[in-house]
Formats: C-alpha cells, sequence, structure tokens
C-alpha cells in the first residue's frame, strides 16, 4: 500500500516537476507516513504552492453556500439597459444570468452590462457554462497548458442563450482567475467591451491535493490560454476609466 507521503508527492508530481532537491528533502526528513511534513516542504520549494486549510462547515453554513445568489445586483439601466452584478460562479450562475435578462422590463435585445469587478474566479466549469450563455458553443475556445502538453477546451451548450444588442463587461484589481478567463471569453467570441481597469492577471489552475482530513496543498497548475487574449499580467480593458464600486 503506497504510503501518505509518496501518494501526495505522487499527486503533486501529476501538476508540477518536483526539483531533485525537494524529493531528496522529503527523503531525508518525513517519514512515509507523514504527508503534512512533505506538504510543508512542497509549498516551500515550489512557488505559489501554498498549504490551506479546509473548513468544516456546520449545516446552516452548507445550506448558505448552496443558496448564496451568484448574481448579487440587477438594475434597469435607460429603456433598453441592464445591469447584472456576477460576484461569483455558484451552482446556478448561467440560469440567474439568463433569468436575469430574460425578466427585464424593456424592449429585446437588451444592452446588457456585466459586473466582474466583485468576482474573484471561481469554478471553471460553471464559468464555461456562464460564457456559453453569450457564445453558443465553441470548440478550442480555451486551451490549457500544463505538464503534459495542451488541451483544447470547449465552451458547451447553453442552458439558454441570450441575445444582446450590445454587451460591456466592467473589470477591476479585484476580478481574477475564472472571472478573467470569463471576461476575455466574452471580448474574443461575443463582442464585449471592457471597460475598467487591469485585472489581476492569474492565468493558472490552482489544484488542490488532499493532505489530510484539515489541510489540502493548493498547487498553481495548468495556464489557461485564450487564443488571441493576453491574461498574463491581467486583462487591459478596451475603455479604461474609474469607477466607483458600484453603478
Amino acid at each position: 500500500m503506497e504510503a501518505p507521503r509518496d501518494r501526495l508527492l505522487g499527486a503533486v508530481a501529476s501538476h508540477a516537476a518536483i526539483p531533485a532537491a525537494l524529493g531528496a528533502a522529503v527523503e531525508r526528513r518525513c517519514a512515509s507516513a507523514d504527508a503534512h511534513c512533505a506538504a510543508l516542504l512542497v509549498a516551500g520549494h515550489l512557488p505559489a504552492a501554498r498549504l490551506v486549510r479546509v473548513r468544516h462547515p456546520d449545516t446552516d453554513t452548507i445550506r448558505r453556500a448552496y443558496t448564496e445568489p451568484s448574481v448579487t445586483r440587477v438594475e434597469q439601466s435607460g429603456r433598453a439597459g441592464l445591469v447584472v452584478a456576477l460576484d461569483r460562479f455558484g451552482r446556478t450562475a448561467d440560469r440567474e444570468v439568463a433569468d436575469a435578462v430574460n425578466a427585464r422590463k424593456a424592449p429585446a435585445p437588451v444592452r446588457l452590462v456585466l459586473d466582474l469587478r466583485g468576482n474573484g474566479g471561481g469554478d471553471f466549469d460553471r464559468m464555461r457554462r456562464v460564457a456559453s450563455l453569450f457564445t453558443g458553443p465553441k470548440e478550442g475556445a480555451l486551451r490549457l497548458l500544463g505538464r503534459d502538453g495542451n488541451a483544447a477546451v470547449a465552451l458547451p451548450a447553453p442552458l439558454r442563450a441570450i441575445d444582446v444588442a450590445a454587451l460591456d463587461v466592467l473589470i477591476g484589481p479585484q476580478t481574477a482567475s475564472s472571472a478573467e478567463v470569463l471576461a476575455a471569453l466574452l471580448r474574443r467570441h461575443a463582442g464585449a467591451r471592457l471597460i475598467g481597469a487591469r485585472t489581476q492577471g492569474k492565468d493558472r489552475i490552482t489544484r488542490l491535493v488532499p493532505v489530510d482530513h484539515d489541510w489540502r496543498l493548493a498547487l498553481p497548475a495548468e495556464r489557461i490560454e485564450v487564443p488571441g487574449e493576453a491574461l498574463a499580467g491581467g486583462l487591459v480593458p478596451d475603455i479604461e476609466t474609474a469607477m466607483p464600486e458600484r453603478l
């Protein structure tokens, strides 16, 4: 049976190259059953790797997490405009966005402003479902660049298509990770204008490797690429402007 230490190192090796010095340090300092010791050494040797404590929520916290909305604000903007703030990628994020647009009191198609300034990222697949509302299914819209080469990632068939006359996406320094990828996809494949300030520039997927009951090792893994867009260093808006936190 594989020892916990070696099982953890095997999981790490599937996402990142393990330096020889790290392997030697683990062999020298960590017993085979001590995965936590190995995780500490990995976090110290690999750039941006870190230990993350697992929260063990009570029933009420779990219930709130499942019901907390992804769309936190919907406002009419003139006769044919709508502002939708998408602050997270919860389980029903695509449905919430679609419902918000379809429930508007305005002629179709709508002029939509999608506010991602407070969105720090989240579930990659849920983000793809939101993007597909505006783009439809699209092969090769994304690429994941990892240790084993490049993998093309498609956008799926949408829950329902959204017809917009114009699409503006608000971005800023707190727009990160999957939210940055969403903004890039909408600019590239849905004709969106990006308005605001440069985003964080987090262009890698984070993989969580189990250490024990209370800890996970967060590893930056595959780099995300939207062909035709530059995510590294942050997305640059089409219109750079200082804006209040809320319109």
